[in-house]
């Protein structure tokens, strides 16, 4: 009788690690199981995207000027949810000499002519709600739509904010482009189906692909000068976290603000973007205007 408790115990361990790794991807829950994986970590661990790319000048009638490498990270800690995951989040990016690829202090801007100081990207928090009540499930698939290639599915996610600009033009000319801010970004995950089906992973490994079409970056001091910033990136989930990032950046954030070495542990609002923390500074003190 023992032994055939045993026997019918791991024969249901091997059915259940079966069932787990048939991955149906047209079932909205397994869709979203998924996603979760993808951007973070079902079991509830932190994980750790990098990328680094290129910022470019796109003026009308004049060629692109390539303006600023740039490297950062969105470190993450993931709270599961029964349809879907939150994400706790902090992201900073830095703006480094093209050429060099040094972290850049000051920066001479080559449209104005004028050496000012660089402001990097320190968002914190950068909070998401990925949770869905369950009569969304079924749209999930175009919530959060994907494009099949194979062995690999890349979700696509294309965005489109359109609000008030934190830094209106009658208040803030000298670093505002207008009383609005528009953007487009451009998220693509790419991800092997293989990856996805293994009942064993809780987070997979991911390459990433992001561009931005923004207004000029405050701290460049443009005013309402026509055109837009073109950031062109790529990167990948890093096993190992913080400690994974490439040493200068670490080194950076350490000395500069070290929180942004762990994820936050409890949810917080607003979320902070690079315009809000400007004007933080600029309310502080720490940034003059020069009219």
């Amino acid at each position: 009788m023992k032994e055939l408790v045993i026997i019918t115990i791991v024969s249901w361990i091997m059915l259940s690690g079966l069932y787990a790794q048939t991955l149906d991807l047209s079932k909205p829950q397994d869709y979203l199981n998924a996603f979760t994986k993808v951007r973070g970590d079902a079991k509830g661990g932190e994980t750790l995207f990098y990328w680094t790319g290129t910022v470019y000048s796109f003026i009308p009638g004049e060629k692109r000027m390539e303006l600023f490498g740039f490297e950062g990270f969105n470190l993450a800690r993931t709270v599961p949810g029964e349809n879907g995951f939150s994400l706790l989040t902090r992201e900073a990016a830095f703006f480094t000499d093209h050429r060099s690829g040094q972290i850049l202090e000051t920066w001479r801007n080559p449209i104005t002519n004028k050496e000012i100081p660089v402001v990097h990207i320190w968002n914190d928090p950068v909070n998401q709600d990925m949770n869905f009540e369950p009569d969304m499930l079924p749209y999930i698939h175009q919530i959060l739509p994907s494009t099949d290639l194979g062995e690999e599915l890349v979700f696509n996610l294309e965005i489109f904010p359109f609000y008030p600009s934190p830094l209106p033009v009658k208040e803030y000319g000298e670093f505002s482009q207008s009383d609005t801010y528009q953007a487009a970004e451009f998220f693509q995950f790419f991800v092997d189906k293989e990856d996805l089906s293994n009942a064993k992973l809780s987070t997979v490994p991911v390459s990433i692909s992001w561009s931005r079409i923004s207004p000029w970056m405050p701290f460049m001091r443009m005013g309402d000068r026509p055109g837009n910033l073109v950031f062109v990136c790529r990167g990948r989930k890093l096993e190992g976290g913080f400690k994974a990032l490439p040493q200068k950046i670490q080194d950076y954030v350490l000395k500069t603000k070290p929180e942004f070495a762990s994820p936050p542990t409890e949810w917080s609002e607003p979320n902070e973007t690079s315009w809000t923390y400007f004007r933080k500074l600029l309310e502080q003190g720490l940034i003059k205007q020069d009219n």
